[in-house]
């Protein structure tokens, strides 16, 4: 916890996005073509396995992996959140988003994490134990509407996601 921030908890799924040579990929409309595609691995880490199970996931150095955090969120209509990294785990290369920092008024549900390994080390993250961003919030002069809020749209793929790919909700 900080000053000003609340710590979140990495979740226990992750999505590795396969490498498929010669495929090009369009995401001006979404990410439905790579959710179809199946050309992802959904990786689940049980925290509390027994011996000889995988209790963490590794990234290589240049590696990236989708992750949730653990909490959900709901942002009222009155602010915006940043989701940034942590400090500690920016020192060892990772980052925790590539550009899409905003959490909008309206959202609500776990946090995709966009993480890379930029680093030279092996890493390993521990789902519930690793608490690698943070929230802050920011109040509004004036709350958003209700009709302009995230999730007021048909395009407002990304709320209450379970799978940071798939945004048909009868699927993983």
């Amino acid at each position: 916890m900080g000053e000003a921030s609340v710590d979140l908890r990495l979740g226990c799924s992750f999505t590795k996005i396969q490498k498929a040579d010669g495929l090009i990929v369009s995401v001006a409309d979404g990410l439905g073509s790579i959710g179809k595609t199946k050309l992802w691995e959904t990786i689940e880490i049980n925290p509390s396995a027994g011996f000889g199970q995988q209790k963490f996931i590794i990234l290589e150095p240049g590696e990236f992996v989708l992750g949730l955090t653990h909490e959900s969120i709901r942002v009222p209509n009155n602010l915006i959140a940043l989701v940034e990294g942590r400090s500690t785990y920016a020192r060892m290369g990772l980052s925790m988003h590539q550009t899409a920092p905003w959490i909008q008024p309206g959202w609500s549900g776990r946090i995709v994490l966009e993480i890379m390994n930029n680093g030279p080390l092996r890493i390993a993250l521990t789902p519930l134990i690793d608490r690698p961003c943070q929230l802050t919030f920011f109040e509004l002069k004036s709350p958003v509407s209700e009709t302009a809020a995230y999730g007021s749209r048909p395009t407002d793929a990304y709320r209450d996601q379970s799978h940071p790919l798939v945004h048909d909700k009868s699927q993983p």
